[in-house]
């Protein structure tokens, strides 16, 4: 499997060790992306069926694999001097009141809080206003499998057929990753969007299908 991530995003050209990391860990040259080897494999998680109004984490052990690529997530005082995060866009097929977000997150260091915001769309699929927020821990290593972050929010009753976002950050000087999806899981179409500045303002989407991060919402 590793080798098909490998080949598969051959093309972010991650060349740089990240400063005051642990070893190994890579980082793209506009520190967007980060990848690491893999490291001793914990337990899978896997989605159970109708755990979630709506995920992209995998409902197969075979396809639930948080390793080896993810996008950067930092805090404002991290050595990169910028907050980075990436948010995700989803729709629901019914009208449905979410509580709760999820996301696979892998810490590399610092405390290991993890921020996770429901956002509206501003109808050109990017994200909008924010609906909600909560935070959470991760407790995985980046380049182990496989950990899901989950923050509580206030209850948000949310439309059919409505785009929507959840959005991955992170506070202080953290530097943690929101591990791609991989071959195996559910491939959808989906529009993801950046910030280098903790959420204050998005960067423009653009649609990717498989290499985006896990998310899940639910009840």
């Amino acid at each position: 499997m590793f080798k098909k991530i490998l080949l598969s995003t051959a093309a972010i050209a991650l060349i740089a060790t990240a400063a005051n990391a642990r070893p190994n860990v890579m980082l793209s040259k506009d520190n967007r992306f980060v990848s690491v080897m893999p490291g001793k494999a914990s337990p899978v998680h896997t989605a159970k069926k109708g755990s979630y109004y709506w995920q992209t984490i995998a409902t197969n052990p075979d396809g639930a694999y948080f390793c080896c690529y993810g996008s950067t997530l930092s805090g404002p005082s991290s050595f990169f001097g910028a907050a980075y995060g990436v948010a995700e866009q989803f729709v629901l097929s019914k009208a449905a009141k979410v509580g709760t977000l999820s996301a696979g997150v892998g810490y590399v260091s610092g405390d290991d809080s993890v921020t996770l915001t429901l956002y509206a769309d501003n109808g050109s699929n990017e994200p909008g206003a924010m609906l909600a927020q909560g935070t959470g821990s991760t407790d995985t290593e980046f380049g182990e499998c496989c950990g899901i972050t989950t923050a509580k929010i206030s209850k948000t009753d949310l439309k059919a057929n409505t785009p929507y976002w959840v959005a991955i950050t992170t506070t202080g000087s953290n530097f943690e990753a929101a591990g791609f999806q991989v071959y195996n899981e559910v491939n959808d179409d989906v529009y993801l969007a950046g910030t280098s500045n903790g959420g204050t303002t998005w960067g423009t989407s653009y649609e990717e299908t498989e290499y985006d991060p896990a998310i899940g919402v639910s009840k």
